[in-house]
């Protein structure tokens, strides 16, 4: 089976949330708790004549070598081998929040009301029929994209600014840079 990887062109994406809107709606991610399993995040760099502004849609990388399962005491962080798609077995989940002090990116989500951590499954339902993640299908300018990781990968890049040194965890995720 293929290794899975998203690309965000920073070019194209508009910060129009849509992603985020389509992850909550299809996944049932809960509403009003601080829980996000996409989200996108709006930097501003430089100064005077000098800035540059661009958008990022951001969930779950599949790290190759996630620290969040390295980080789970209770085994319910797990990395699947055929696919390399990193998810949760929330039965197992004790709700220490190891996970989510372990991931440089954010994508562990603790729920205050069920105890429990969620991040991003890369819509390991919609894959298994052929279908897109829900995040990448609603995209409306492309920015979002998703493959095979020997098809994305040469496409972009592994770091942009402010995004946490790839060499630590392997994220599957690459960067079309903001031109200009």
């Amino acid at each position: 089976m293929a290794k899975y990887m998203f690309l965000v062109d920073l070019n194209y994406c508009i910060s129009c949330r849509a992603c985020e809107v389509a992850c909550k709606t299809w996944n049932d991610v809960p509403v009003g708790r601080g829980v996000r399993w996409r989200q996108v995040v709006d930097e501003v760099l430089g100064e005077g004549d000098g800035i540059v502004k661009y958008s990022v849609s951001l969930a779950c990388n599949h790290c190759n070598d996630a620290p969040c399962v390295k980080a789970c005491p209770a085994g319910a962080m797990y990395r699947r081998t055929q696919d390399g798609i990193v998810l949760v077995d929330t039965s197992k989940c004790i709700g220490c929040r190891y996970c989510v002090a372990a991931c440089p990116y954010g994508a562990p989500q603790y729920d205050p009301v069920t105890k429990k951590t969620s991040k991003c499954t890369m819509c390991v339902d919609r894959l298994s029929s052929g279908r897109l993640p829900a995040c990448v299908e609603t995209c409306p300018t492309g920015a979002l994209q998703f493959g095979e990781a020997r098809e994305i990968a040469p496409k972009g890049v592994r770091q942009i600014l402010r995004f946490p040194d790839p060499w630590y965890a392997d994220p599957s995720i690459r960067f079309i840079p903001k031109e200009g």
